[in-house]
């Protein structure tokens, strides 16, 4: 997150982490347009604009991946701004700036964009800036272009406002940044030793916000609560803003948000009745879940939207689900039911193959995506040939499901496929950006467009992947440079290159190379599951890792 404000040099003294966003991202918000029948641009081969875009830490990835398509960030401070090219120099990337300028001064000639992304700006900005960024909304995007904007909500942010202030006064008293940091976790650590989470309501919500608080970065704590503007409002109001300005709310970058499927069906009847339009709808929905915090996609007013999502748009769209299969309670034939269990702890039963097989495959492939006709094909060869359906019925089943368990935030929808795989090959490879990334920090991007912590083992193993060397040659190449085992068991953790301790402590040894190779082979499976992995056949990166 970045700012322009009246005080655009916070940001240069103290840089906000940037990070990628995957709700912001142009194959999630071009999914969204399908649905609602617009034809958006092919993301492939598309003019991104960014406000607000920090370092680059959401931009650049998708330059990265997208390299016929042409993306623009701004920012006023131009410390982030310089931190952000490194990465784009490292990488050879020509088809992304990252520019230093106020967007007050932005013009007509800068053209039109096919997406335009302002995530975690217009809440922080004086009004000024915030009439400035829909002004810019409406002149530059495309006759088919979308907007997204996040930004703070009321009722939720009430008691969050609350908590800001009590930092803001206590840190008034003090002039250094990071002491005004500092001293604002004093208070926290304070309220939070003072206030017990199992007394009144009051106790139980400030307990939990200050929970959140505790466990913030810096740059989270300063700019989001010891800054001068932060600004939430109703959904309604920023709906009323972004009418002014010609432009329509299309949805939330979150579809499952929009569903009230939490809610009894007596819940749903008198919704209906006292929010008959979709701005009221939203609106009591914030009422109830008391919501803080909105990624809204926009779109132009002459846009015409049709909101009775038929099954069928879904055509052409990928679709991924973090799902494992259980074994049923009831194993004879009669029950052809299956039961699936989500990473989010949720479970759905289906009652036929189609259904079946194709929630199997998902789980097979994840984190990777599949385009839903391709998965049609697998769910129906699974099928025995006199029990398997044809390609029309399998479609319209599938179809129908998805959008189900889209609406319920059980799969996800893209425009795009992630480019990430869950094969590890004898070579495995993954982008020049993960492969920079690992060398500068501990955090990487994958290929879902989602931060992954790496610990330092796990970057070495990173840093050589570059889909030519093999498994084996990583290894050797990992004991030359010196990794010792915590223990002598051959799955436990190494610890930290000897290159960069002081001391080995006596319980470390130096693994064998099968020991270490098995520890290698952990690693893999895990960045298999996290979405960092290209496919095997991945040609060789362009970005070649400095020797250790």
């Amino acid at each position: 997150m970045s700012t322009e404000s009246s005080q655009p040099f916070s940001y240069d003294e103290y840089p906000y982490a940037s990070y990628p966003y995957a709700s912001s991202h142009p194959r999630n918000l071009a999914a969204l347009a399908h649905l609602f029948g617009m034809k958006p641009a092919d993301v492939s081969r598309c003019r991104v604009l960014e406000i607000g875009c920090a370092a680059g830490g959401n931009l650049i990835p998708m330059a990265a991946r997208y390299p016929q398509s042409r993306f623009l960030g701004l920012d006023a401070s131009k410390r982030q701004i310089d931190e952000g090219i490194p990465a784009i120099d490292a990488l050879s990337l020509d088809n992304i700036t990252l520019r230093h300028q106020d967007i007050l001064e932005f013009d007509a000639s800068e053209g039109e964009f096919d997406y335009i992304i302002c995530h975690g700006v217009y809440s922080w900005v004086p009004p000024a800036v915030q009439a400035k960024i829909l002004s810019v909304c409406r002149q530059h995007l495309s006759e088919s272009g979308l907007a997204y904007i996040s930004y703070n909500t009321y009722p939720g942010w009430y008691l969050r406002r609350g908590v800001r202030e009590m930092m803001s006064y206590h840190a008034s008293g003090f002039d250094e940044t990071q002491t005004k940091i500092n001293q604002s976790r004093a208070l926290v650590d304070f309220l939070v030793s003072a206030v017990q989470p199992n007394q009144d309501a009051y106790e139980k919500l400030l307990h939990e916000e200050l929970s959140v608080v505790r466990g913030s970065e810096d740059s989270y704590i300063y700019h989001e609560h010891l800054e001068d503007y932060n600004e939430p409002l109703f959904f309604h109001q920023f709906v009323s803003r972004t009418e002014a300005n010609e432009l329509r709310f299309m949805c939330e970058a979150q579809f499952g948000s929009m569903i009230p499927s939490e809610y009894s069906e007596e819940t749903r009847q008198t919704l209906s009745k006292i929010a008959p339009g979709l701005v009221q709808m939203e609106q009591y929905l914030d009422f109830l879940r008391n919501r803080k915090f909105r990624q809204s996609v926009l779109c132009h007013r002459e846009v015409q939207l049709d909101r009775a999502i038929q099954p069928e748009r879904l055509e052409g769209l990928y679709v991924n689900a973090p799902l494992a299969e259980l074994d049923p309670e009831d194993t004879s034939a009669e029950s052809p039911a299956r039961v699936f269990e989500h990473a989010s702890g949720r479970t759905l039963t289906v009652g036929n193959a189609v259904q079946a097989e194709a929630l199997r495959h998902l789980a097979a492939i994840w984190p990777s995506d599949i385009s839903i006709d391709a998965l049609t094909e697998v769910a129906r060869q699974a099928i025995p040939g006199e029990q398997r359906p044809g390609v029309q019925e399998c479609k319209k089943e599938l179809y129908e499901t998805f959008l189900e368990l889209y609406s319920s935030s059980l799969v996800g929808l893209y425009a795009t496929p992630a480019g990430c795989s869950s094969e590890i090959g004898t070579t495995p490879g993954t982008t020049a950006l993960v492969r920079w990334q690992a060398e500068t920090g501990s955090r990487v991007t994958n290929l879902r467009h989602e931060s992954v912590h790496l610990d330092d083992f796990e970057r070495e193993i990173v840093k050589r992947m570059d889909g030519q060397a093999t498994i084996d040659q990583i290894t050797a190449d990992l004991l030359q440079y010196g990794v010792a085992l915590q223990s002598g068991a051959p799955d436990s953790e190494p610890s930290l290159p000897r290159a960069e301790v002081q001391s080995v402590t006596p319980t470390s040894i130096t693994p064998t190379h099968e020991q270490l190779r098995a520890v290698v082979g952990q690693k893999l499976r895990r960045f298999a599951q996290t979405g960092l992995l290209t496919p095997p056949t991945d040609p060789t990166q362009k970005y070649s890792p400095t020797a250790s």
